[in-house]
């Protein structure tokens, strides 16, 4: 019988410990409250440029004023110089200030058409053609991309009025805003003062 009690003591204490440890241990911690800038977090998820919706429009306008749009654009340009003329077509592009132009223009010359184009990267204006297969281009330092008359050599000046088809443009591919390699450009960035100053140089001679 004694054994017996202890054993019923032991059996009492095991069952009290158990409960306790089961139901009486620590609890699991509550988790936080949300606030509302865990809600506004959660909610500013970034956008895949890729799944945004392009927008399009048209119109008539000037090179410029596509650029004074401060947009990401792809566009589609038409410009007819004067009823004997040809019109030249071309892609444009303009990202965060940088702008691009593909343009083919006919030259009765050479029986054809010519690709000319023109990028700005924010720091230089590069332009370049290709006739008969071969690459001839010039780089002018700037930080404008709309240039004056005397230096304006683009197919499509940017002061005149084009017809464009345009469309939004949220992945922009910031490539095609390096110039190629495999044209080597002439820096005409101090052309002008080289000119005046031969101009000056003759006039002086002259006396």
């Amino acid at each position: 019988m004694k054994y017996v009690g202890i054993l019923g003591v032991g059996a009492v204490l095991v069952a009290g410990f158990a409960y306790y440890t089961l139901f009486a241990g620590p609890t699991a911690p509550e988790a936080p409250e949300r606030s509302s800038a865990d809600d506004v977090a959660a909610e500013a998820v970034p956008v895949d440029p890729l799944d945004q919706e392009r927008e399009d429009f048209a119109g008539a306008g000037t090179l410029a004023s596509l650029v004074a749009r401060n947009e990401s654009l792809e566009c589609q340009v038409t410009y007819i110089p004067n009823p004997l003329e040809d019109e030249i077509t071309g892609s444009f592009f303009t990202a965060n200030g940088n702008v691009r132009g593909d343009f083919l223009v006919s030259t009765p010359d050479l029986n054809g058409q010519m690709l000319s184009s023109v990028i700005f990267d924010g720091d230089t204006l590069y332009s370049w053609s290709e006739i008969d297969g071969e690459l001839y281009g010039f780089k002018m330092a700037t930080d404008t991309f709309i240039s004056d008359e005397e230096s304006d050599t683009a197919p499509i000046p940017d002061d005149t009025e084009v017809q464009y088809n345009c469309l939004t443009w949220p992945a922009v591919d910031y490539t095609i805003f390096e110039p190629p390699t495999s044209v080597l450009f002439t820096d005409m960035t101090d052309v002008s003062g080289v000119m005046e100053t031969g101009i000056l140089y003759e006039a002086e001679g002259e006396f």
